[in-house]
């Protein structure tokens, strides 16, 4: 049930459920007081319609075909005493009321439009007309509801109905058994529902959240693939979790068969560059002794190139060397900006044709491997020696819970496709720059890229008036 609860989607599709149920409940209940009041108001009007006539009858104010005078002052006596809402006049055919059973003061009007008197006499009683509608006797001006019957001698027993009937009516109505079946009713079947429907619904979002939590699983730990489930009759939620266990299972196999492909590839690529270098040490060994007592164009030519095959080599193995599970930085922990400094230095005293300038702020002390980093900033300086122009800038600065080492120069920047390629191996062929049509492995950046993440850190260009490659490394790395 925590598990439930903490689904997204089994919260929002709750609170739908039970919306979407109120709904549906209340709107039941909204049509059965409608129906129920619209059926009461219907009997009530039909009583009322007919109350003229039920008087007529019941109080015998006609006898032998002449009006019973001694019934006729029985009957206002009584409804005056008894029933103030049920107001009775004696009207004859011009208007004129004659007797009535109210107080005298509280008449008003004593001459009464006819027509609307006339008109219900002549309709047959219908349940869907409206109620009739006559001049009040006790207003000015108005009119309230009336029932009318014909008595002999061209006279009417009009019969004023107060709204406070009605008003009785529907506080009976409120206070009635079926209000109270209705409330009952929706109530029962609101809760019913809701354990009904919220059953069937959590079994079904349990089964997604369980679907949902296997492929997180799975995500974060791929080595761990979705199991399927057998069932005799599976339906959609099963036919799903067997597809998605059999695509982890297919992707398992196939995340392993490049691990094991990785892992020969960087074994293979660190023997075999391990094995290349012994000889071509011993082979330029060679060369050199022999360009000291003979001076041939082609011998220099081949020592160079075997120079530069050398420093390829020596960056395929430490590229290698670096990317094996078992590789281990040996920390130190050191004056970095004297570290810094030495290397610049020894770069101005080999290589004077081009300028440099240190940026290096003193008395840095830091925890690293000095042969990596060492590494990864010789590897920065050539890359800026080889395809840099103007003045090439060392930098070392600690900012806020960082330090930064970058290597600047005014060369031309690296447009866009380079840049996506920048830190990936043999970028350069990838996605050559223009401005550096002989552009080497591209390992050399890779290797930088590498040490800075194995100290904890990340590799970073900035392009701008100078542009610059950039090692962020923590200063906390323990």
């Amino acid at each position: 049930m925590t598990i439930f609860l903490k689904s997204a989607l089994a919260r929002r599709y709750s609170v739908l459920f039970i919306l979407v149920f109120s709904i549906m409940g209340f709107t039941y209940l909204a049509i059965s007081l409608f129906g129920s009041h619209y059926y009461l108001k219907q009997v009530q009007t039909q009583v009322h319609q007919h109350i003229a006539d039920t008087l007529v009858q019941d109080h015998h104010l006609i006898e032998q075909g002449r009006i019973n005078q001694d019934a006729l002052a029985t009957t206002f006596k009584r409804y005056m005493l008894l029933n103030p809402y049920l107001e009775i006049y004696l009207v004859n055919r011009n208007g004129q009321v004659l007797q009535y059973s109210a107080d005298d003061k509280k008449i008003l009007r004593r001459h009464i439009d006819m027509t609307p008197l006339l008109t219900a006499l002549s309709k047959p009683s219908d349940a869907g007309r409206p109620f009739p509608m006559g001049d009040d006797p006790r207003k000015a001006t108005g009119q309230a509801p009336f029932s009318v019957a014909a008595l002999p001698d061209g006279l009417f027993l009009y019969v004023i109905i107060r709204n406070s009937v009605e008003q009785e009516a529907n506080r009976q109505l409120q206070e009635s058994l079926l209000l109270e079946l209705s409330a009952w009713s929706f109530l029962v079947s609101l809760l019913v529902g809701l354990i009904l429907g919220g059953g069937v619904f959590w079994h079904l979002t349990r089964r997604l959240v369980a679907l949902s939590q296997s492929v997180e699983q799975f995500k974060d730990h791929p080595e761990q693939p979705i199991q399927a489930q057998s069932k005799p009759h599976p339906d959609d939620l099963d036919r799903l979790q067997t597809t998605l266990a059999d695509m982890s299972q297919q992707l398992h196999r196939t995340l392993t068969q490049l691990e094991d492909t990785d892992r020969q590839r960087r074994f293979m690529i660190s023997s075999l560059s391990h094995d290349l270098r012994t000889p071509l040490t011993n082979l330029l060994g060679y060369m050199e002794q022999a360009s000291q007592t003979t001076q041939d164009a082609y011998l220099e030519i081949a020592y160079e190139n075997g120079l530069k095959l050398k420093h390829y080599l020596d960056q395929l193995f430490d590229f290698a060397k670096l990317e094996l599970e078992s590789f281990q930085l040996r920390r130190q922990s050191l004056s970095l900006s004297e570290f810094c400094f030495d290397i610049l230095q020894h770069y101005q005293h080999t290589t004077p044709e081009r300028t440099f300038k240190a940026d290096i702020q003193p008395g840095l002390l830091y925890e690293f491997d000095p042969d990596r980093l060492e590494s990864a900033i010789r590897n920065l300086l050539d890359n800026a020696v080889k395809y840099g122009q103007g003045t090439i800038t060392l930098s070392l600065k600690a900012q806020a819970s960082e330090l930064e080492i970058a290597v600047r120069d005014q060369g031309e920047p690296l447009d866009e496709a380079f840049q996506a390629y920048l830190n990936h191996p043999f970028a350069h062929q990838a996605a050559p720059h223009p401005h550096r049509p002989n552009a080497g492995s591209g390992l050399g950046l890779q290797i930088v890229k590498t040490i800075a993440e194995k100290h904890g850190g990340r590799f970073e260009y900035r392009s701008g008036i100078a542009h610059s490659f950039v090692m962020i490394l923590p200063l906390s790395n323990g």
